[in-house]
């Protein structure tokens, strides 16, 4: 009897003008990200309204656990006003950070090092929503081994990648070429250098007549070198070109004439003279001089000091400068002369008067 009044209930529902019917509605549940989209898996849950009679058919929570560009999900569900859908709108899922990668504007310029400014693009790739933005950045210096930058590329999703390094190394600063001084005899120069932080030096000549055509007589890592058989009374220029371990160049140069050694100060030893013993260092005198001083230096250091008053002076086997014993073992060594006047005191001293190399084996 209960069971034919609920079945008449129904029927009269079903056949009341104006009845409404079943309404479905629904909501989504996860993380949002940026411009629409989730970042995380997605719950869809439903709700019904104006539910005539007893509801027969139900629809269960929704799922979504896959990046999507765009999936709807459909319910349908009775009453007894009959069967009633409703589709979402496409909803988007993009729970993966784009696959990010980063790239110079060049290789490394020398030796694996970078020696002027460089660009870094990162870029990514991402199969759901797509690329948005990535990192970019110049760098300058400071000099630097294994240096890092790092930078990133976001979807547009609003997903962040890891940072993703760039080690690199930059050296932007040239060695120094400096004290490039050259001893001249009839058809010799002997041309001298310092070139701090080189690895490889060059030494590059030219004729005054013809500057554009030139020839590298010496490549290497010392520091002076005697250019022969030059021809007397005419004008050369020699350039020293320093290269660091990053590619950097730095340049000195300097004329000579062969044939004008009346000018050479410095008389004895020659210019890189081989030596057994001690050496007389000997040079021209100086007019209105009162004394001279002489600086003999090994390995760049100075390793003597001395203020003759006559234009020689005699090494000895050994000796004291600052507390320090010294020998003259072998090695290359090389002295410098500048004239004195008035008293010592003063400290009055001329131009360098000259320099020169010589090897104590």
């Amino acid at each position: 009897m209960r069971r034919a009044i609920a079945l008449a209930v129904l029927t009269l529902a079903a056949c009341v003008p104006g009845a409404r019917a079943l309404d479905i509605s629904w909501a989504a549940f996860g993380t949002p990200g940026a411009n629409g989209w989730y970042v995380s898996d997605v719950w869809v849950n439903w709700y019904y309204n104006n539910v005539v009679g007893t509801q027969t058919q139900f629809c269960n929570p929704a799922h979504l656990v896959s990046d999507t560009a765009g999936q709807s999900v459909t319910c349908t569900a009775a009453d007894g006003t009959g069967s009633t859908s409703r589709t979402t709108a496409p909803i988007k899922i993009d729970r993966t950070p784009p696959a990010t990668r980063v790239a110079s504007n060049r290789p490394a310029d020398f030796g694996g090092k970078y020696n002027h400014t460089l660009t870094l693009n990162w870029s990514a790739s991402d199969a759901t929503s797509g690329v948005e933005s990535c990192s970019s950045t110049t760098y300058s210096g400071p000099d630097g081994t294994n240096l890092t930058l790092t930078g990133t590329c976001r979807d547009r999703a609003g997903n962040v990648s890891a940072a993703v390094p760039f080690v690199f190394s930059y050296d932007a600063t040239p060695p120094v070429v400096s004290k490039v001084t050259a001893s001249i005899g009839r058809k010799t120069a002997t041309v001298a250098w310092q070139a701090a932080g080189a690895t490889t030096v060059s030494l590059i000549r030219a004729s005054a007549k013809a500057p554009t055509r030139q020839r590298t007589v010496y490549a290497g890592t010392g520091s002076s070198f005697t250019d022969r058989g030059l021809t007397t009374g005419r004008r050369y220029t020699y350039i020293v070109r320093a290269v660091d371990g990053a590619g950097n160049v730095a340049t000195g140069s300097l004329n000579v004439t062969p044939g004008a050694a009346s000018k050479e100060r410095l008389l004895a030893p020659r210019a890189n003279a081989k030596l057994r013993k001690p050496p007389l260092l000997r040079w021209r005198k100086v007019g209105k001089a009162r004394y001279y001083n002489v600086q003999v230096f090994r390995k760049g250091k100075k390793i003597l000091s001395a203020w003759p008053s006559k234009p020689h002076y005699q090494l000895r086997g050994t000796w004291r400068y600052r507390g320090h014993r010294y020998n003259l073992s072998g090695a290359t060594y090389r002295w410098y002369l500048w004239a004195g006047y008035g008293k010592r005191s003063a400290h009055h001293y001329g131009s360098l008067l000259g320099q020169r190399s010589f090897v104590v084996r």
